[in-house]
């Protein structure tokens, strides 16, 4: 399988996982086959029956990030463009399925997230499964590894966090190069990168100030994340007392190798909440190596522009597209002024008609087709 064989069935895989998870976060029966169900709105009042294959927040940030990816052909490397992202989380927040707390918290407080104790001390993660397509966008590890620090750190720095998102890069990286690896030879190589990872190294260049004792606190965690990942390599799997990236991060990969043993994901005992990015991220990095493809099954929402996004990740990795960075005086257009049968062009979205309208007295629900599908965004009167 080529390289951009197991970068497409990664990511198409990742996404059916999230659907999983997102299913089985949303019905009474565990069930290990896509189905459509009813969804509710986190504190509103609407209920509204989701298709099969229906992705959660953790796709969506997903797509979020491949869209704001820039190739620079001459430096090797592709970046993050942080306006353009901040622009998709902000168009993001209407139509997401699910609520990342730490990430709504730094649209909703931008200026004074850098200061709070989320930014700081928030250990559980939630959509850092964004950083995947930053490492499948780029040949250079080095730059990757460089764009995933930054990234990371954009929304979360407890070092937990940081060393959760590095080791899933590092191992994704190492399927990718190396096929797959018997659970010890994969936990040993990832023993190898943290014992020689230096946090002096990794936050070269990066500006802001940080609190006197941050290093140490990064070197204890370096050492616990070390001691359990040998654990685990004597097939002992940290115990669930509270669910944390750490959690997440032994879950993943024990799932992952159940996946290549051919069993189920194992969902027992593990937060119903916390399902999603946990199986999308099991079933993502066994997609690099699987011999069974996804092709085109047809069992996830927007499956063609799905694959359309991993083939344009392929061509962002091969430097063709030269993307501009964006233009922050593009006309700004707030959705909600629009009305039943508008169409425009939206800065984020592109083309989209207004497909329908749906005003109540506490909030406003639109359906939005896009080159992508349709979209349900919904606004409280009271302020999102």
């Amino acid at each position: 399988m080529t390289t951009q064989n197991k970068i497409r069935n990664s990511l198409l895989w990742m996404v059916y996982g999230d659907a999983l998870g997102f299913l089985n976060e949303n019905i009474d029966t565990p069930t290990h086959i896509l189905k459509g169900f009813l969804y509710r709105y986190e504190n509103k009042d609407i209920i509204i029956q989701k298709q099969r294959g229906q992705y959660s927040y953790i796709t969506e940030l997903i797509i979020a990030m491949i869209k704001s990816l820039v190739d620079d052909g001459p430096k090797l490397e592709v970046i993050v463009d942080y306006p353009r992202f901040y622009e998709e989380l902000k168009v993001w927040t209407y139509y997401r399925h699910g609520a990342p707390s730490h990430i709504l918290y730094k649209l909703r407080n931008s200026k004074g997230y850098y200061d709070s104790e989320v930014y700081w001390k928030e250990q559980k993660a939630y959509g850092i499964s964004r950083i995947f397509p930053i490492l499948m966008a780029n040949k250079n590890y080095a730059a990757a590894e460089k764009e995933t620090y930054k990234n990371i750190i954009y929304l979360n720095r407890h070092p937990q966090v940081i060393l959760t998102g590095l080791l899933l890069i590092r191992g994704a990286y190492v399927l990718l190069e190396k096929g797959f690896l018997p659970k010890e030879e994969l936990i040993q190589e990832l023993k190898d990168y943290i014992i020689h990872m230096q946090f002096s190294e990794l936050n070269r260049n990066i500006k802001m100030k940080l609190p006197t004792n941050y290093a140490v606190q990064f070197e204890k965690e370096r050492i616990l994340y070390l001691l359990d990942l040998d654990r685990y390599k004597k097939s002992e799997l940290p115990e669930v007392s509270s669910w944390d990236s750490k959690i997440m991060f032994f879950n993943s990969l024990n799932n992952f190798y159940r996946l290549q043993e051919g069993e189920q994901v194992e969902l027992k005992n593990l937060p119903r909440h916390d399902y999603k990015e946990m199986i999308a991220i099991s079933y993502g990095l066994w997609g690099i190596n699987t011999k069974e493809s996804y092709g085109n099954l047809k069992t996830l929402k927007d499956e063609d522009f799905i694959n359309d996004m991993a083939n344009y990740l392929c061509r962002l990795r091969d430097y063709q597209l030269k993307r501009p960075f964006y233009n922050r005086q593009e006309k700004s257009i707030d959705l909600f002024q629009l009305e039943k049968g508008d169409i425009t062009k939206h800065p984020i979205l592109n083309v989209i008609k207004i497909k329908d309208r749906v005003e109540s007295p506490n909030y406003l629900q639109l359906v939005v087709e896009t080159k992508a599908g349709l979209y349900t965004f919904i606004k409280d009167k009271a302020g999102q």
